[in-house]
């Protein structure tokens, strides 16, 4: 009886294995940090604590069911480490499951830098006196104090990808030098008309007292590699602080028109003009500037972390690159947020979770999940309805397996997602199109010409209709980024905060 319940034991660990392998182990959730999972600006222990019942809890279930999850920020790894790696590693020991850890992905500095735990296990061997707890010896296993500001230890940088992302001890010197020179004409500008600032600004957020807090530069140094061989090199070249729209009375008149766009036309110009064309001048959080290599965003982060996981979609079944990937971001504004340029993977689901939902740009891939909720509540909404995906498709396939059935074609639990929510957003939007006056036979005529073309099995048709989306969205983005007014996105019609 005993060998029998054995058994019985390792076919059900063999189903389930096999049903990860097919509905989660495929998926991958990548998130920015600050106003998407973490509330930034309530200080580290009310930050902590709503991370802690909010946000946690559905992270470490994605991750128990063999999902991976990437963090992409563009802070320092200061911020990355004191602020969310440390929240995260509190709940793993205190839930018992550091193990999950090796699920979880790390980028920061502009996405340069890229950062994971493949042996959570090894992290508690040694080296900690033995009066610390758990949760202190695990973290100082992965970080170190470096003038007070913690990074993440040399041999857990992956060496490939930050010489992929690095910049040349010389040109770090000399974009140091034109982003301090910038920061003096700006500083000189901000004095010459504050009055006429002021009127466009909440100027005390770049003021202390009655002075403005000179822009300074920041290289942020990273040294990574083994114990035998360390190296040090700089991925990005920071200017902060600096105005931006996001500190304007009216957010919306500023957009791509504010001070920090000026800044960043002059510093590009001056790093053309001295030989680093090669690097590129962007907005980086709220009030920075940041200087990479041209091809460093979010984006190449993230397509190197779908590339290096083997979750690339599969064109034979339809799929794009990104199609097994979904990111959330608080900055999904064209022309001016960092997570904007997230959205040219193709086959990535993006969940706006913006403050001001009427700069989220009208993309197909782009989608706003809550009219209501923003930033983590509204991330954390999306994580929780992933998870009841993933719970009930892992069940069903493990129960169908103990009976001696034959499983249907499974989905992802990302594919099951994306479904429930289109499809009661289609059905809810039809019931709308029916009770409306406004629609005409011709309007009904060209939705039903897409209905059919959906619903049709020969390829031409599947060809047409990726065409017709592909230059719908090619003009979206010449109208977001153009001075007129901007098109609503999609889900900000959506008279609350679940899509059925």
């Amino acid at each position: 009886m005993e060998a029998e319940r054995v058994l019985l034991r390792t076919a059900r660990s063999e189903f389930e294995e096999q049903a990860r392998r097919l509905i989660t182990e495929r998926c991958l959730i990548a998130t920015d940090i600050d106003k998407t999972i973490l509330i930034q600006g309530l200080g580290y222990d009310d930050e902590r604590e709503q991370f802690l019942i909010n946000i946690a809890p559905q992270l470490l279930q994605a991750a128990s069911y063999g999902t991976n999850l990437a963090l992409l920020t563009g802070n320092s790894m200061d911020e990355l480490s004191s602020r969310f790696l440390k929240g995260l590693i509190d709940h793993l020991c205190h839930t018992n499951r550091l193990t999950l850890l090796k699920n979880f992905h790390f980028f920061c500095n502009s996405g340069g830098i890229y950062a994971h735990f493949p042996d959570p296990e090894k992290l508690i061997e040694g080296g900690s006196p033995r009066d610390l707890d758990l949760r202190t010896k695990v973290f100082e296993a992965m970080t170190v104090s470096n003038d007070g500001k913690l990074a993440i230890r040399p041999s857990f940088i992956d060496a490939d990808y930050i010489g992929r992302s690095m910049i040349s001890s010389e040109d770090a010197a000399r974009i140091k030098g034109v982003l301090e020179e910038a920061a003096q004409l700006y500083l000189s500008n901000l004095n010459r008309n504050e009055a006429a600032y002021r009127e466009l600004y909440d100027l005390r957020k770049v003021s202390k007292g009655e002075t403005f807090i000179g822009p300074s530069v920041d290289v942020r140094p990273v040294q990574y590699g083994s114990d035998g061989g360390l190296n040090q090199a700089s991925v990005q070249v920071t200017l902060k602080p600096i105005l931006s729209f996001y500190h304007a009375h009216d957010v919306k008149t500023l957009v791509g028109r504010d001070l920090r766009a000026d800044l960043i036309n002059t510093i590009q110009s001056q790093l053309d003009e001295r030989g680093l064309r090669q690097y590129v001048a962007r907005a980086g959080g709220r009030s920075s500037i940041d200087v990479t290599l041209e091809k460093l965003d979010k984006a190449y982060a993230l397509e190197f972390l779908i590339d290096r996981l083997n979750l690339q979609g599969n064109p034979h079944l339809g799929q794009r690159f990104g199609s097994n990937a979904i990111y959330f971001g608080d900055e999904v504004i064209a022309g001016a947020g960092n997570d904007y340029p997230i959205t040219r993977i193709p086959g990535l689901l993006v969940f706006a979770v913006n403050p001001d939902k009427e700069l989220v740009p009208l993309l197909s891939h782009v989608f706003v999940p809550s009219a209501i909720l923003e930033g983590p509540d509204a991330t954390a909404e999306v994580l929780a309805d992933f998870n009841k995906c993933a719970f009930r498709l892992l069940k069903n396939y493990v129960s169908r397996c103990e009976k001696g059935e034959k499983p249907q074609q499974t989905k992802t639990a990302l594919e099951s997602l994306k479904m429930e929510i289109f499809a009661s957003r289609i059905a809810e939007k039809i019931l709308k199109l029916k009770d409306a006056d406004r629609h005409s036979i011709e309007d009904w005529q060209t939705l039903h010409a897409f209905v059919t073309l959906m619903c049709r099995k020969d390829p031409a048709a599947r060809q047409w209709l990726n065409i017709l989306i592909n230059e719908l969205d090619a003009i979206m983005i010449q109208l977001a980024t153009s001075s007129g007014p901007a098109q609503p996105a999609l889900g900000t019609s959506h008279p609350d905060h679940k899509w059925s």
